[in-house]
């Protein structure tokens, strides 16, 4: 009876991979993944930082048959690993675990990258069938900037124009672009400066994280002002962290002294230097040598 029994669980165990049986379940194994969140933003700005992940694996095999469940994992060259990465399924079984990402310290803010999870079912060390799930990683941008220049004070006169330069440090962690502007514009143009005045050779700047870009200002007075100093200020802020409803902003003073121009400025030009009064020609030199020489004669007499 019990040698019965025996042939009788062989011949259940080898339904399945009998042919043309149509009622038989497939020898292959069903399998499919999960992955929360599949999309992770992580900060990395202050230095390394996990991403971590919460997976799950369903295997559907055949009844008593003994799987081994191998978990890999790729972050696109960042390091990523699953734990555990292998593990034991008897016929069918949920498992769950974690894939865990090592974002680097230095990362750039806002990359993205794409993390790739494989499982991969095997039984008797021959693989039966696979399954990929997908999610995506981002570092999470820092934005900041620091305006600077090494002159602080300038004078011009009336009508003239004066460069004055600056620069625009990107100290957040990731590529931005920045607008620079002149701060309470109206006010200089209702004293009747223009805007031509007051002109950026670049309003926009592009720059990468850790580094500096340069821009000037041309500054010209109207020919009428009178002796005065401005403190004149700029302005910057950054367009990415705008973009996300934030505020980062960094202002430079400048103190300007406009030194007035009797009858009217040069009107944006270089004074002319004023030509010498015209002397006395030759021939007049040799009159007056003849003269001097007959009156010279007369006394002798």
């Amino acid at each position: 009876m019990l040698r019965a029994a025996s042939a009788a669980l062989v011949a259940v165990l080898m339904l399945p991979v009998l042919p043309g049986w149509s009622g038989a379940q497939s020898i292959i194994p069903k399998v499919s993944m999960t992955i929360e969140p599949d999309l992770k933003e992580v900060d990395a700005s202050a230095g390394a930082a996990d991403a971590v992940y919460n997976c799950s694996i369903y295997v559907e095999g055949l009844p008593l048959v003994r799987y081994r469940v191998n978990l890999t994992a790729d972050c696109e060259g960042w390091e990523a690993v699953c734990v555990p990465n292998v593990f034991q399924v008897t016929g069918s079984g949920n498992n769950t675990f974690t894939t865990t990402v090592k974002v680097p310290s230095g990362a750039p803010g806002g990359d993205t990258k794409q993390l790739t999870v494989n499982g991969t079912v095997l039984t008797s060390g021959l693989p039966l069938a696979t399954c990929t799930i997908f999610a995506i990683l981002t570092t999470k941008q820092s934005y900041g900037l620091k305006l600077s220049s090494e002159v602080s004070a300038l004078t011009v006169k009336a009508g003239m124009t004066v460069t004055w330069p600056f620069a625009v440090k990107n100290t957040g962690n990731g590529r931005d672009s920045f607008s620079v502007s002149v701060v309470n514009l109206q006010s200089y143009t209702s004293a009747g400066w223009t805007s031509s005045g007051l002109k950026f050779n670049r309003s926009i700047l592009s720059i990468d994280a850790g580094d500096a870009a340069y821009a000037q200002i041309n500054i010209t007075p109207p020919n009428n002002s009178k002796d005065q100093t401005i403190t004149f200020q700029i302005s910057a802020y950054s367009r990415g962290a705008h973009y996300n409803n934030m505020t980062v902003e960094n202002q430079l003073d400048l103190a300007l002294t406009v030194e007035s121009v009797p009858g009217g400025g040069g009107g944006g030009k270089t004074t002319p230097t004023p030509k010498p009064t015209p002397g006395p020609g030759p021939v007049a030199l040799a009159a007056a040598a003849v003269l001097a020489a007959i009156l010279g004669l007369q006394r002798r007499k």
